[in-house]
């Protein structure tokens, strides 16, 4: 996989510089917006840049780990500050604050930090206008090379990060792998439940009330899962629906912007599920359930068709084989209508919503130790580091020149999982590229096999519904979406949780859409079309 890692980067080179006619059209842009004036005296990393001070805030990803009170504690954050040579102020949100919160209160601070990193993409036009966050696409070839190169090598990439008006402003997380990577969670099924019942692996949702009767009836056993995973996307495609209780705005068949919960389709999953919660078939507890609840259940075969992450997968399997109850968790694939059509699972392009950006805060003087900073990500060593952390310490090479963790990470009293986020920063999301080898080495076969079982049979159905992250709005836009959506969104999903455990009649859903609609979907809908519109002609 380390052999996969450097052949990665060299592709990028190397497509550089066999396609001269892209690359002269890119600089000849880029020479109308002054590149040639951005000089530079780099000479590597660690830069001499100690007495060099950069504040960087981060509301997600590469947080502090729960097992350090302070960065210096920390071996990644600690570690990044001496690989880059710089000296580093990390700023994080307190413990327990959320991090949307946390980030406005820091907005409105007369001070911001040098670096942010956040969900900024869809407002990256309106921070700009405030400034905010800097413009960066005068300096980002000079002073970001690496990541310049690797964004230019493929026109999504270069699509996802920039505005409608061509300006580039921040660096992006990317899944080595793509849209594997990101169709991380789907279903799984006890299997050993399924050969003692000669059951075979459900299909179809018809197949799925089949065998959670089964189960219940044998076992006692009941669907249950962590609802944050469960309420992103669950199973609605098996419906013809593009979401499941969290409000989403997807891209329909006809290149139209729509909003899920407002779709009779949903209406006929909302119905099915509610029909479990009669039955008995969806565990009571489900919408207060979080992943350790979720793997105790698990555990103690409360549980035997459920939907959960390819590391929660992992957790699960090792907690059978300790316990030997003999249970054979697996990935199963996502259920189909009864005539076997399935329009959407969970899933992407491989590209996060997250950004690292530069603020107007940072003066100009530390322009460019900002800018090499978030770039080491890129470069060869650096995409190493923030997957793996330092070599010699918490990884090395094996005989066969691949990446394997040192017995500090697999033996830590934490456990893998945790332990991983210790040292790298790419695990849950961050400002570099995730690479493929760190999830290969964090989870066992089973799970790795669960999520090819996601994905590989789905790819042309894993990203294309998708709302793109990327996609930016203008000020104006921005502002009226900040005063309509929260509304729409909390009464979208307070309706979903009632119409599922049935405190709200179906017969009311057409006045629910109805409401919707008074408090101005139909304007949402209109200003994402548009954005959306913007995005695709780039």
């Amino acid at each position: 996989m380390f052999k996969k890692v450097v052949s990665f980067f060299l592709a990028v080179l190397m497509l550089m510089m066999l396609l001269p006619g892209c690359s002269k059209k890119a600089n000849n842009k880029d020479n109308s917006n002054s590149n040639a004036t951005v000089t530079s005296t780099f000479k590597g990393y660690p830069m001499d840049k100690k007495d060099t001070k950069l504040t960087w805030w981060v509301g997600t990803g590469y947080t502090l780990n729960a097992a350090y009170g302070k960065a210096s504690d920390s071996p990644f954050h600690s570690g990044l500050a001496e690989q880059l040579g710089v000296t580093i102020d990390w700023q994080f949100p307190t413990a327990g604050t959320d991090g949307t919160q946390a980030f406005n209160t820091m907005l409105a601070s007369e001070k911001l930090p040098d670096i942010i990193f956040w969900g900024l993409m869809s407002d990256a036009e309106r921070y700009m206008e405030e400034g905010v966050i800097r413009d960066l696409t005068k300096e980002m070839p000079t002073y970001s090379p690496a990541y310049y190169k690797f964004i230019k090598s493929n026109p999504t990439y270069d699509k996802f990060m920039k505005t409608d008006s061509g300006k580039y402003y921040g660096y992006g997380f990317f899944r080595e792998d793509g849209g594997w990577n990101d169709s991380y969670q789907g279903p799984v099924v006890r299997k050993d439940w399924l050969k003692a019942q000669n059951l075979e692996e459900p299909k179809t949702i018809s197949d799925w009330d089949n065998v959670l009767k089964v189960f219940k009836d044998k076992y006692g056993a009941q669907f249950a899962g962590p609802w944050d995973r469960f309420k992103q996307g669950g199973i609605s495609g098996a419906f013809g629906a593009y979401g499941s209780i969290n409000t989403i705005y997807y891209i329909d068949p006809n290149g139209k912007v729509q909003l899920a919960q407002a779709q009779p389709e949903w209406k006929n999953y909302m119905q099915k599920l509610n029909e479990w919660w009669k039955e008995g078939l969806l565990d009571k507890d489900i919408m207060t359930m979080n992943d350790k609840i979720a793997q105790s259940k698990a555990l103690n075969g409360k549980t035997g068709l459920s939907y959960t992450s390819m590391g929660q997968l992992t957790n699960w399997i090792n907690d059978a084989k300790k316990a030997n109850n003999g249970a054979e968790w697996a990935g199963l694939q996502y259920p189909t209508s009864d005539d076997g059509k399935l329009p959407m699972i969970f899933g992407g392009y491989g590209i996060g919503t997250v950004v690292a950006v530069v603020t107007k805060s940072c003066p100009d003087d530390k322009l460019e130790t900002a800018m090499r900073a978030l770039d080491y990500a890129y470069t060869k060593d650096g995409n190493l580091y923030w997957n793996f952390g330092k070599k010699g310490v918490s990884w090395d090479y094996n005989k066969d020149n691949e990446v394997e963790y040192t017995k500090l990470v697999t033996e830590d009293k934490d456990g893998l999982n945790n332990a991983i986020s210790k040292y790298g920063g790419s695990t849950w999301a961050g400002s570099c590229i995730q690479a493929t080898r760190m999830l290969y080495l964090k989870n066992i076969k089973e799970a790795i096999d669960a999520n090819n079982t996601w994905y590989n049979p789905n790819k042309d159905i894993a990203a294309k519904w998708t709302y793109p992250a990327a996609v930016t709005f203008k000020t104006d836009e921005s502002n009226q979406l900040e005063e309509l959506q929260n509304a729409i969104s909390t009464y979208a999903s307070e309706t979903a949780a009632k119409f599922i455990t049935g405190q709200q009649s179906f017969d009311t859903f057409d006045s629910y859409v109805k409401k919707l609609n008074d408090m101005g979907l139909e304007k949402v809908l209109k200003i994402r079309q548009d954005a959306y519109d913007r995005f695709s002609k780039r």
